[in-house]
């Protein structure tokens, strides 16, 4: 079935009224068959639809406060987060449906299926961001210096630091620590970038203006500082 996450399938369509009237089962009994035409069409017919779900999806998680905003898409405006995130949801779902759709067998409208692959998927997709922020101090190669420090600095295993930091608790202070007054904002913005977006040490120096050397020690100064602080509160 070709479809690739790289190709926009929610982009504007010329004839989406005129498909309205396309009969659904015929179109997913050839997609099925993997019609591309028909898969397609469903895509094309659902786009709307799809965006809309996973929109409303987003908000009810953002109001529980289980929502999670994507850290690269993310603009500060939590509202502009969730539309511009619905979109790219909606496109994974779209190309996840299309992917299993052997699997609808027509015993609940093709909308509901949709619903529940899009919540699914959006639950998931949350889990995993969690997860990954929770981890913020290990999204590196083991290679690396500052890694090396950073395990070092933990005193234990790689796999026992990551269990100290998927604590709610230690997480919520160490952002609390780290948005502290007397905390040095370079080596602040240092471990964010560093951790939070993944960018490497080079690309953190050109943003920053700072020489790479720099940028490692302020990465090094700064998660001593925070463990020297979490260590003073028993969280660690």
């Amino acid at each position: 079935m070709n479809i690739s996450k790289g190709v926009d399938i929610l982009g504007p369509c010329k004839d989406r009224n005129n498909m309205n009237q396309i009969d659904d089962a015929l179109l997913i009994r050839q997609a099925k068959k993997g019609n591309q035409e028909a898969i397609n069409s469903l895509v094309e017919k659902y786009a709307d639809y799809t965006q809309k779900s996973v929109l409303k999806i987003l908000h009810k998680m953002s109001r529980q406060g289980s929502y999670i905003s994507d850290t690269y898409r993310s603009t500060g405006d939590i509202i502009s987060d969730i539309e511009e995130d619905s979109w790219a949801i909606a496109h994974d779902v779209l190309i996840k449906a299309m992917r299993s759709i052997k699997n609808f067998e027509g015993r609940s409208k093709f909308t509901t299926w949709l619903w529940v692959i899009a919540e699914n998927h959006v639950k998931t997709l949350m889990a995993q961001r969690r997860k990954k922020r929770d981890r913020l101090f290990l999204q590196h190669s083991e290679n690396d210096e500052v890694a090396n420090t950073i395990v070092e600095l933990a005193g234990a295993s790689s796999d026992s630091f990551v269990e100290g930091f998927e604590d709610k608790e230690v997480m919520e202070a160490v952002l609390r620590i780290l948005y502290d007054d007397d905390f040095n904002p370079d080596q602040r913005d240092a471990i964010l970038y560093f951790f939070v977006q993944e960018l490497d040490q080079r690309t953190i120096s050109e943003i920053t203006g700072a020489k790479i050397g720099t940028v490692k020690k302020r990465i090094h100064d700064g998660l001593k500082k925070l463990r020297q602080k979490l260590a003073k509160e028993d969280l660690i």
